[in-house]
């Protein structure tokens, strides 16, 4: 018989990409459960994959503070709710799954309306609002960082982060699929799903310094029309290079990374720790309730020295120093030890806590 699931998310890839990792998890163990992905915008956005998975755009909004403006806002989040409610009788669920941002209000309070039950995921160190609103009636929420529980009512559970399941690429084919050599520290410069200008712009002013360290870049600006100043910059002063604006193939360029310079969102956290590949992280410093620190302390305490956090504000003063002692004092071996041991603690899987919930009612996981 089969199990029905809807997976509730939306915004950035911070939220999609281990709600899409799961749904890969719970379709691998098990051919019985039928997935149908709901929430605002997943026909247009470019973090979600539109030919794999079942899927239904729902209407929704955050809420501003201006009043007019906030009368729209619950205007389109109770239409929304009205969607959600006809989508939810229709598809009839076991269980739906929230992965945060207010794309998943509408079809949460519909989950309630309808008692049907529902699970949380929360990928932060300081959660969002949409996740607190909900928390104290979910199921459980599952957190990946145990600091995110002091935030949280209700039944709140440790998991590993959902990470997007890819085919297994070696170190020399990651290099080739980038034209790079395998006799250079290879640094992977990316700023999550929405970009970074200022690591940018940053990298533009430093690389007359590092001139004539053994570096090579794999560069995801975010941007395409930074593709050919940087990509010509990097040309300049002798440094191999591969500059896109995105890359759907991460895994290549985690492969192929020795170090990351990135910012600190909770997703690209989790895979710089699955791929072992240490980090220098500068948090967004414009992230909601600056929860991008707070995920970067994790790193750099939690994980014992896997990572170097710096801050944004000083980065033309401190990145070069912190790219040179990452190459020349043997950094990148020590860290990469800190993330391997880290890596030992055994942690319960969202989807493992998912099976239960639908086998038998779940309990208390």
């Amino acid at each position: 018989m089969k199990k029905r699931v809807i997976i509730t998310t939306g915004g950035t890839g911070g939220h999609l990409y281990p709600a899409q990792a799961l749904a890969q998890e719970l379709m691998a163990v098990s051919t019985s459960i039928e997935l149908l992905f709901a929430g605002g915008h997943l026909s247009t956005t470019p973090f979600f994959d539109q030919q794999r998975f079942l899927f239904k755009d729902i209407e929704c909004s955050s809420l501003p503070y201006r009043p007019l403006s906030c009368l729209k806002s619950l205007w389109k989040i109770c239409k929304g709710v009205g969607q959600s409610l006809k989508m939810i009788k229709q598809f009839r669920p076991e269980l739906i799954i929230g992965f945060g941002s207010y794309h998943t209000i509408p079809t949460l309070i519909a989950a309630r309306l309808c008692q049907v039950p529902f699970a949380l995921h929360e990928a932060n160190s300081l959660p969002g609002k949409a996740n607190r609103w909900m928390a104290p009636h979910a199921t459980f929420v599952g957190v990946n960082f145990l600091t995110a529980k002091k935030f949280l009512k209700g039944n709140v559970v440790e998991v590993a982060l959902p990470v997007r399941k890819t085919q297994v690429v070696d170190k020399q084919s990651a290099l080739d699929y980038y034209c790079l050599k395998d006799h250079r520290t290879t640094i992977l410069i990316f700023g999550g799903s929405q970009g970074a200008a200022s690591i940018n712009e940053v990298m533009k002013k430093i690389l007359p310094a590092l001139k004539g360290l053994p570096l090579q870049f794999i560069h995801f600006t975010g941007q395409q029309k930074e593709i050919k100043t940087l990509s010509a910059l990097y040309a300049r002063y002798q440094f191999p290079a591969c500059v896109k604006d995105f890359e759907k193939k991460m895994e290549y360029g985690w492969k192929a990374a020795d170090f990351v310079i990135s910012r600190a969102g909770a997703s690209t956290i989790a895979e710089a720790i699955e791929n072992e590949v240490p980090a220098i992280l500068i948090p967004y410093p414009y992230a909601t309730e600056n929860h991008q620190q707070k995920n970067a302390d994790f790193f750099t305490a939690e994980v014992q020295g896997g990572a170097q956090l710096m801050e944004n504000s000083s980065l033309e003063e401190t990145l070069f120093q912190e790219i040179k002692k990452m190459v020349e004092q043997d950094l990148i071996l020590k860290r990469k030890k800190a993330i391997c041991f880290y890596k030992t603690v055994p942690k319960k899987t969202l989807c493992q806590l998912v099976l239960d919930q639908l086998i038998d009612g779940g309990g208390s996981p």
